[in-house]
């Protein structure tokens, strides 16, 4: 099996909120978004970091591509009629020959711990082109708390 959907990685979102207090900040500006192939397998209950499997193998590369990914830019957490929505600016990698099927989003400052994941529904590839992720105008990951 290999990517079927995007998700929350549920091992970090429970040490935010249990006595762990892993103090994750969506409003600081110290995520990273790490693009991949398609040969991963996310599971979001289980999978914790960057750099651990299955996210230490598969990872894209290519020109105009660093590993570990880009910094993601002007990172948001907002709250309203009922949900939180995290956002940033869109990821946009000039002049770059990539692969990528989805992307993870982690901190380095946390141990790389995976925040969530984002399949992009099938590879997509550039040739010396530009390849551009725009969120969707909802944001990139929305939590409904009204049940």
């Amino acid at each position: 099996m290999a990517w079927s959907a995007s998700g929350l990685f549920v091992a970090t979102h429970v040490d935010q909120w249990d006595a762990s207090a892993l103090g994750i900040n969506l409003d600081a500006e110290d995520s990273k978004f790490a693009l991949w192939g398609s040969s991963v397998t996310p599971n979001y209950t289980t999978d914790m970091a960057y750099g651990t499997a299955p996210w230490n193998a598969g990872e894209s590369s290519g020109t105009g591509y660093t590993a570990g990914g880009p910094t993601l830019a002007n990172t948001t957490i907002t709250g309203a009629s009922g949900s939180m929505t995290f956002d940033a600016d869109n990821v946009q990698l000039n002049n770059s020959t990539i692969i990528a099927e989805g992307g993870i989003h982690y901190f380095p400052t946390k141990s790389n711990r995976l925040f969530l994941a984002v399949w992009f529904g099938a590879p997509k590839e550039t040739q010396d082109g530009t390849f551009l992720i725009t969120w969707h105008a909802s944001g990139i990951a929305v939590l409904d708390c009204t049940p």
